[in-house]
């Protein structure tokens, strides 16, 4: 009986290795072109994922650089004939936070886009080890997929981190898009938190809606219309900017009704004197609606706020600002489902949010926003 179990045993190994070895493993930072979409920098990084470039730890906050580390709104593109994949990777911080699961901090997420321009989410089995893990089986449509998109974690960074897929099968990954993109400026939110996954970020909802490159720049805790990112974002060949920062200007104390202004005001001019053709579109607070909660103490912080934003906007329209639009709280549209804590949007507000951009920005670029798919 342990004789059989024994051979048992080497017949399962021996599986296991000719498996392990009949894969092939791709690593993203070894590509000899640029594969990492949804950032604005390709060259002079620090680190391989990183959302900034180097030169930028010399103008930005310590904080705002060190988030700038986080993967927030990037993805891979490629194409395979491979029913499996297998995505292993290594990370640098804490794999999730009190409100926000490991799949959403540190996870991964895969999506595939069919020959009817539907996207297919894809279902992994993962483990969370001192390597991260995702298996991807049965990858099998019924209508052929033009290309896969891997989203990385939006509260992490890999160290390091390989795609497999079986010797015998193609894999081809995809140069990111020199189309124009929208570039976004804001906070936690903006980041992903509480997306329980990192496809359900609304920016990466948005990007799959309207089809077009989106630039991620939301620092948790840190979206403060600060000068040195807006002089970032006017590197950047963008379409349109979105400047979501008021959940983070909501202290009185910490910021006066004035000085918000200013900030506003201050990040308008700088971005049109450098892109006057391009529209900035401007959010009041999600939450600043009775809706989501009986909370006043944060309520009357979130009112106050998109109140700055909405006098200030008006304003500039009767000075005769131009090419700057409005994206209201009552638009979003939130509800007692739509946060995790009276701030954070669940994957529902996530999905509200991206509604509401995808509607605004219609209005502002055309019917879809994007180019048709």
């Amino acid at each position: 009986m342990k004789y059989t179990h024994y051979l048992g045993f080497l017949l399962a190994l021996t599986t296991f290795s000719l498996s392990a070895q009949q894969m092939k493993w791709w690593n993203p930072a070894d590509a000899t072109f640029p594969v990492i979409e949804g950032r604005a920098w390709q060259t002079d990084l620090v680190r391989p994922y990183d959302r900034l470039p180097a030169k930028a730890e010399k103008t930005v906050r310590q904080a705002v650089w060190s988030l700038g580390q986080n993967t927030a709104g990037e993805y891979i593109k490629f194409t395979t004939n491979a029913t499996e994949l297998t995505v292993r990777y290594q990370i640098s911080k804490a794999k999730s936070m009190d409100h926000m699961p490991a799949t959403g901090v540190s996870g991964v997420d895969l999506y595939a886009l069919d020959a009817n321009n539907n996207w297919q989410w894809i279902r992994g089995a993962y483990s969370f080890g001192d390597t991260v893990q995702y298996k991807f089986t049965n990858m099998i449509s019924g209508v052929p997929v033009k290309e896969f998109r891997l989203y990385l974690p939006l509260y992490n960074m890999p160290k390091w981190m390989q795609i497999g897929t079986p010797k015998d099968k193609n894999f081809t990954p995809l140069q990111v898009s020199t189309e124009q993109p929208l570039v976004l400026y804001g906070t936690s939110i903006m980041q992903g938190a509480c997306a329980s996954r990192p496809g359900l970020a609304w920016t990466n909802i948005l990007g799959r809606k309207l089809n077009v490159p989106i630039i991620n720049l939301g620092f948790s805790g840190n979206g403060r219309l600060e000068q040195p990112v807006i002089d970032l974002l006017n590197e950047t060949n963008a379409r349109l900017f979105v400047l979501d920062c008021q959940p983070n200007l909501v202290d009185k104390k910490v910021y006066p009704g004035a000085d918000i202004e200013n900030r506003i005001r201050t990040s308008v001019k700088s971005l049109q004197s450098k892109h006057p053709d391009v529209p900035i579109l401007l959010v009041e607070h999600c939450c600043g609606v009775p809706e989501v909660g009986v909370d006043t103490t944060f309520f009357n912080r979130y009112t106050w706020s998109s109140e700055v934003m909405n006098k200030t906007f008006t304003a500039m329209k009767k000075e005769g600002v131009k090419n700057i639009h409005l994206l209201t709280a009552a638009d979003i549209g939130f509800d007692s489902a739509s946060t995790v804590d009276g701030t954070h949007p669940t994957d529902i507000g996530m999905m509200k949010y991206a509604d509401a951009y995808e509607k605004a920005i219609g209005k502002i670029l055309g019917k879809k926003g994007g180019k048709k798919k």
